[in-house]
C-alpha cells in the first residue's frame, strides 16, 4: 500500500514538473479568428497558453484545459489597466513567446463621426498595448528555460502600402511595425521580435463574393489561404534562432501585384 502511495505521489510530482516544463505563450485577441486558431494549434503541440482577451467566446471556451489560462482584461480605457498588465507579469516568472495579434479592421469613420475616439481605439490595441506588454513581460522572456525567447507583432501589408479607405488603421499598424524594430535593438541578443505580416489570408463573414473575387483577383497567388500560413510563420521565427528585427509578408503576393 505504501508502495501504491509512493508511485502515485512520484507521478504527479512528474505531471506538475513536466507541466512547468511546457513552454509558455501569451497571446492577445485569442478568442477568434486567428489567435483562436494559433491557441488551438500551440495546445497541439504542447504549449501552455495565456490568453489575453477583452472577451471569451464559445469557441474558445471549448478549448478550455489544464494549459489554456484565459484572461478577460483587455480593457485599455479601464485607467488602471497598466497596473493589471504589471501585476499580470509578476504572476510569471518566465515566458516563451508572445504573440500580439489583438487588432481592430474598420474602415475610418466619416465626417462628423467621433474620429478622435476611432483613432485612440486603434492606437490603444495596435501600440499602446503592445508597448506596455512588451515592457512589463521582459524579465519573464529573458528567463525563457528554452532561451529561445520571441515576440511576433501581427502588423499588415498596409503597413507599407496604406489603403485610403483604412488610412488610420494603417497608421497604427506601420507604428506596430516600428515597434518591431525598436523592441528588437534593445532586446537583442535575449529576446527576439520579429513582425507577421498578413495579406488577405482569411476573409471577414460580411465580405460578399463579388468582393472576395476582386481582392483574389490581385493576388498573386489567387485563393482564401486561411489561417494555417499564418502559424507555419509563427512557428518558423520559432525555430529561426538568427531572425530579429524582421518583417515577414505572408500576403499570397499581393503586396507585389500590379493588376
Amino acid at each position: 500500500m505504501r508502495a501504491a502511495v509512493m508511485s502515485m505521489i512520484k507521478n504527479m510530482t512528474t505531471d506538475k514538473e513536466n507541466f512547468n516544463m511546457k513552454k509558455r505563450a501569451l497571446i492577445t485577441g485569442g478568442s477568434r479568428r486567428l489567435g483562436l486558431s494559433l491557441t488551438q494549434a500551440l495546445l497541439q503541440d504542447d504549449w501552455q497558453v495565456i490568453i489575453l482577451t477583452r472577451n471569451s467566446s464559445p469557441e474558445l471556451e471549448k478549448l478550455r484545459c489544464d494549459s489554456l489560462e484565459i484572461r478577460c482584461c483587455l480593457d485599455l480605457d479601464n485607467p488602471e489597466f497598466e497596473q493589471t498588465i504589471k501585476q499580470l507579469a509578476s504572476e510569471y516568472n518566465t515566458l516563451d513567446l508572445i504573440v500580439h495579434n489583438a487588432s481592430m479592421y474598420e474602415k475610418d469613420p466619416e465626417i462628423g463621426a467621433d474620429i478622435s475616439r476611432f483613432y485612440d481605439a486603434n492606437y490603444q490595441i495596435h501600440m499602446k498595448l503592445p508597448a506596455i506588454i512588451n515592457t512589463y513581460f521582459a524579465d519573464s522572456l529573458r528567463h525563457s528555460p528554452t532561451k529561445n525567447a520571441n515576440i511576433i507583432h501581427i502588423t499588415d501589408i498596409y503597413a507599407d502600402n496604406p489603403n485610403v479607405d483604412y488610412i488610420l488603421y494603417c497608421s497604427t499598424k506601420a507604428g506596430l511595425a516600428n515597434l518591431t524594430k525598436g523592441f528588437a535593438k534593445k532586446y537583442a541578443p535575449a529576446i527576439r521580435v520579429n513582425s507577421i505580416q498578413p495579406g488577405p489570408i482569411k476573409f471577414l463573414p460580411h465580405h460578399t463574393d463579388e468582393h472576395k473575387k476582386n481582392v483574389l483577383s490581385k493576388t498573386l497567388l489567387s485563393f482564401e489561404a486561411g489561417f494555417e500560413p499564418i502559424i507555419k510563420t509563427v512557428k518558423f521565427i520559432v525555430d529561426n534562432p538568427y531572425l530579429t528585427g524582421s518583417a515577414i509578408k505572408v500576403d499570397g503576393g499581393r503586396s507585389i501585384a500590379n493588376k
